[in-house]
């Protein structure tokens, strides 16, 4: 069994237990590979998030970047102390804006021996967090001038910004944008993607009645999607299959299945599995559910890992294994 994504409350504020802790616990529960992905720090007080806030932006700001440090020396130590499981250290990358997606770039290099890869994520739009409650997604939402085509399409193209700049080896939660996207009381027009919270005439669909297919209800979303696909693809990168989806609420782990069969068509069906565990309670959490998601929906044969080449541990290489292999993992006994 394999998570390509986790985090833990030694090192984000808005996560609980130690880094220990959690490590631990994938191995007692039989992880093959488990990867430490912490996110990196920020630059501008307007992205600290209230939990990180203490008054003193400067302070908060240093604070993160010192937890940052400590972290990648905390998990070198794992990664080389740590039997029975193979534990690969990376970074989640903080696409708030476009200086730091070039932060992302020189923390890459700056701790190249020792950040193994990066989880390449979109957590804003316009600069606004779209994961983190209904009213900060909503704002996103009004940015875009209340029209949900516009926000999707802008979402997917800072996705491409990031993926150009970064590629990053694992793309995390690629249809994050979904998480707020509200069940009720919303209505939409299908031809422009304006949204109303009454009906308005038969040009106008209930978002329960569209959710499941909002990436293709229109083909200027779905083009961007197919190019970023395309894009991961010819640099060989991996998109993951995130439980946290189901944890969270949604009907599928991310991508959503109109996502993930594109990307089945378009990036090779390269994917690889991620519980994006924010504590020991999360670590494997909807594993059943979703490799149920994996062979009956997708109609996988088999998933995509991260492992250490031949050439040392600097240099990672995907590696394949079938779901009849995965299904054996002690993981489940």
């Amino acid at each position: 069994m394999f998570s390509h994504h986790s985090h833990s409350g030694d090192y984000v504020a808005h996560a609980s237990d130690t880094l220990e802790a959690v490590v631990g616990e994938a191995l007692r529960q039989g992880f093959h590979t488990y990867c430490l992905t912490e996110h990196m720090p920020r630059l501008d007080e307007a992205y600290l998030y209230p939990e990180e806030q203490s008054g003193e932006a400067a302070s908060d700001l240093r604070e993160l970047a010192e937890l940052f440090e400590r972290y990648v020396e905390h998990a070198e130590r794992l990664r080389q102390r740590v039997g029975g499981m193979a534990v690969l250290v990376g970074m989640e990358a903080e696409a708030c804006d476009r200086r730091h997606v070039a932060y992302a770039k020189r923390l890459l290099q700056e701790f190249g021996g020792r950040l193994q890869f990066c989880v390449g994520s979109v957590h804003h739009v316009y600069g606004i967090p779209i994961d983190y409650d209904q009213a900060m997604w909503g704002a996103a939402l009004q940015q875009a001038g209340g029209n949900l085509k516009r926000l999707l399409a802008d979402y997917f193209d800072w996705q491409y910004y990031m993926l150009c700049e970064l590629q990053p080896q694992v793309v995390g939660h690629f249809d994050l944008i979904r998480l707020y996207l509200p069940r009720d009381k919303l209505w939409i027009e299908l031809g422009t993607g304006a949204v109303s919270d009454t009906y308005l005439g038969s040009e106008w669909a209930h978002i329960a009645a569209v959710s499941s297919r909002i990436v293709s209800l229109w083909e200027d979303v779905q083009s961007r999607v197919v190019r970023n696909l395309k894009y991961i693809a010819s640099y060989g990168g991996l998109v993951e299959i995130n439980s946290a989806g189901l944890r969270k609420g949604l009907a599928d782990p991310y991508p959503h299945r109109d996502v993930a069969l594109l990307v089945k068509e378009y990036a090779a069906a390269r994917f690889v599995l991620s519980d994006d565990a924010h504590s020991v309670s999360q670590v494997g959490t909807e594993y059943a559910r979703t490799l149920e998601y994996v062979e009956n929906v997708l109609q996988l044969e088999g998933l995509f890992y991260l492992a250490e080449g031949s050439s040392g541990p600097t240099v990672l290489e995907a590696r394949y294994m079938t779901l009849q292999e995965i299904k054996e993992s002690r993981f489940w006994k």
